[in-house]
């Protein structure tokens, strides 16, 4: 466990960071230094990219990490990586030319109830896109057990970047249209950072030629692609779908209730940055002890630091409420209900690195399609 508690340690720190600016950006700058509508709009710009984010990384960050210790010559190991890094442009470019060519049919497809979010449509694609190659860069350095940069990056840059902005926009120097603009750039800029970083702790050898397992991958990448959408799904498409049923400002309200209740989640989080690569290897080894007491050191731990989250945050939730402006204080059960769900997954430890890692990740894909499919049943019936 010592390369796991060591930047476990170091990640929590910087994943409760970057909670902090993300606290005082989500609870206090947010709400105060834009409109609820423009608030709104950005929520539903993220979440949509975030929806769109799996799809356009074709299942590469978790299929890098499932095979990349399995390639014992640089012949196999670096045809395997040139395929790793080409592969999401399989779905990019046609969604990019979708996006181009049809871009008024799908603005007016995502602005039905919200006519601000028409002419937001790449802005949605460019932030995913970013995402999406953010995170095939972050699983290259995982792969090579560096993990904490990666996590600075995702945790705390584009925080402090989205801080510096909205102070910008309370002072009057740029518009919220130049903040919408710059968001999108600082998605971009970020990923470029993480691919050097990626690149400087192994640079790419291309080397054209398919893997000799490459069956084995594209189904294994096809399957991540159903079950990140999945888990994506059931995050953040409640977001999207409450722009298309009511007005955007209570995107929102329900944004500010969720985020409190997410807080719970960062051990868990911070942990998974160095468990999920350290599983893989440990599954590829078949060293069946050493992953029994990784297992059970994780779910103790995640256990205990979420337990005492939750209770501070729940006994807390009434006094935080009264800091916040009047129509952000109706989420108490949104943020129980889902604080008890988070707890439950801490409690899991890193059984969702073993199961995708391992032969029984199809049928833990197949109920995590299940329940996304419920949730967007659910969402049509109980927003309207």
């Amino acid at each position: 466990m010592g390369i796991v508690l060591k930047q476990t340690l170091t990640n929590t720190f910087i994943t409760y960071f970057g909670f902090v600016f993300a606290a005082i950006n989500t609870l206090f700058l947010y709400t105060n230094f834009l409109t609820d509508e423009y608030y709104g709009l950005v929520t539903v710009i993220l979440s949509t990219s975030a929806v769109l984010m799996p799809l356009l990384a074709f299942g590469v960050p978790n299929t890098l990490i499932k095979f990349y210790s399995g390639y014992k010559n640089d012949r196999e190991s670096e045809g395997f990586e040139t395929f790793m890094l080409l592969l999401p442009l399989v779905l990019i470019i046609p969604i990019a030319l979708i996006a181009f060519l049809f871009n008024d049919a799908v603005g007016s497809l995502i602005s039905q109830e919200n006519a601000i979010v028409k002419d937001y449509v790449w802005h949605i694609f460019l932030i995913g896109m970013a995402m999406a190659y953010f995170e095939v860069f972050y699983a290259w350095s995982k792969v090579q057990m560096k993990s904490v940069f990666g996590n600075f990056m995702k945790e705390v840059f584009n925080r402090v970047g989205v801080m510096l902005l909205l102070f910008l926009v309370y002072f009057d120097v740029i518009t919220v249209d130049f903040f919408l603009k710059a968001l999108v750039a600082l998605y971009l800029l970020r990923t470029l950072i993480i691919k050097f970083y990626a690149y400087h702790l192994k640079m790419p050898k291309l080397r054209f030629s398919f893997p000799a397992n490459i069956r084995a991958i594209l189904s294994y990448s096809i399957l991540i692609i159903l079950g990140g959408s999945a888990a994506v799904i059931i995050l953040e498409i409640d977001k999207v779908m409450i722009n298309q049923y009511v007005q955007i400002e209570n995107v929102a309200y329900y944004g500010v209730a969720i985020y409190i209740a997410t807080t719970i989640i960062v051990p868990s989080r911070a942990m998974h940055q160095i468990t999920y690569p350290l599983t893989a290897e440990i599954l590829n080894n078949k060293d069946w002890p050493a992953l029994k007491s990784l297992y059970q050191k994780s779910s103790l731990t995640l256990f205990i630091a979420s337990g005492i989250l939750f209770v501070l945050i729940i006994t807390n939730l009434n006094e935080l409420f009264l800091v916040l402006p009047k129509e952000y204080r109706g989420g108490f059960i949104i943020v129980f209900l889902i604080g008890m769900a988070k707890v439950y997954d801490s409690l899991l430890g890193n059984n969702n690195a073993i199961l995708f890692n391992s032969d029984y990740y199809r049928t833990l894909l197949v109920l995590g399609v299940l329940l996304a499919v419920l949730v967007v049943l659910l969402n049509f019936w109980l927003i309207p």
